[in-house]
């Protein structure tokens, strides 16, 4: 497999990518992800009409650092004009590329006709994929699964819709809508879509190991490959890739534990970045408990140093935590 890529003019340095992810692909975690060697990050899904209406918090989501770059932001909506007027202001923001939601299962994304729901009407989907393509010059792309329902699989007529209407690259997940995560992940699928079209194609889904991201890719033949939950607490997933790229044995690095150090030092950069990012001492506390559940997963003591996490209220107790934590077990 190559490291090099590219979606349309933009070369990206390897073929793994951090998948968007509600509350938790945010500034500071895509910073944490490039630092780890992701060779392209996605934002949080970002409302159309949160942007159209500068909706403050919606707004908000379009910060980003230079360090993210390349940075993908990934938005969802149902409304041709809206998802137009929308795009041109991420690309006012300085974006590389826009993404198009159309696999996201909540209910409270899909009820509104949202992501996954598009998956059941095809027109639709072209309308919104021309309106956008038509407003802006950055590349366009879109994430989809391979169908609405087991009974409505319809990938590849999708992936064809997406490239006549000039999208650039696509991602697609391996489970139906109704689906969500669980299950077995359909990667027949994934091969049908890069079989049917010319433009990129990144295969999602079932990417637990190093091991798994050399599956997926080897049958899918897809030029790259989002990783998500296994990347939850565990950002150094994207370096250990990135040296299995290099020749290094896939099951030996699976194997391989985080370096007490790397792991401390990853906790209290990401912390930082949060502090910054929200400017809000109670609101930045609040994000980072998710993320170290994620850290702390398999540590000594995971359970109740995870619950402890729970009831930090602020910068002190949560530095405090964390040092008097790291000084007992490791």
């Amino acid at each position: 497999m190559k490291k090099t890529w590219n979606i349309a003019s933009i070369e990206l340095e390897n073929p793994v990518v951090l998948a968007p992810m509600a509350g938790y692909t945010d500034s500071p975690y895509r910073r944490i992800c490039r630092r780890f060697g992701a060779g392209l990050v996605y934002s949080d899904l970002i409302s159309s009409l949160g942007i159209c209406f500068n909706n403050e918090k919606t707004m908000h989501m379009l910060e980003f650092d230079p360090e993210e770059r390349p940075v993908n932001l990934q938005l969802f909506g149902a409304i041709p004009e809206k998802m137009a007027i929308a795009s041109k202001v991420v690309e006012k923001k300085g974006f590389e590329m826009l993404d198009i939601n159309m696999g996201c299962p909540a209910p409270k994304i899909t009820k509104n006709g949202c992501g996954g729901a598009l998956l059941k009407d095809p027109m639709k989907i072209k309308d919104i994929l021309q309106a956008v393509v038509e407003s802006v010059a950055i590349p366009v792309t879109v994430k989809i699964r391979i169908g609405y329902s087991r009974d409505h699989i319809n990938c590849e007529e999708v992936a064809q819709i997406a490239q006549e209407a000039g999208v650039k690259a696509i991602a697609v997940h391996g489970s139906t809508v109704e689906q969500g995560s669980k299950g077995k992940k359909n990667w027949d699928a994934i091969k049908a879509v890069k079989q049917c079209v010319d433009i990129p194609v990144i295969a999602n889904g079932g990417v637990k190991s190093i091991k798994d991201f050399f599956a997926i890719q080897q049958y899918t033949n897809a030029d790259a490959v989002m990783i998500g939950r296994a990347v939850i607490g565990r950002p150094w997933f994207f370096k250990l890739v990135d040296r299995a790229l290099d020749g290094e044995e896939p099951e030996l690095l699976d194997r391989e534990k985080v370096n007490p150090d790397v792991l401390f030092q990853t906790i209290y950069d990401h912390f930082d970045l949060q502090l910054e990012y929200y400017g809000d001492e109670l609101l930045a506390v609040r994000e980072m408990r998710k993320h170290l559940h994620g850290y702390f997963h398999g540590q000594p003591e995971s359970c109740r140093i995870r619950d402890q996490v729970n009831k930090v209220k602020n910068k002190k107790e949560m530095l405090t935590l964390l040092r008097n934590y790291q000084n007992t077990f490791f």
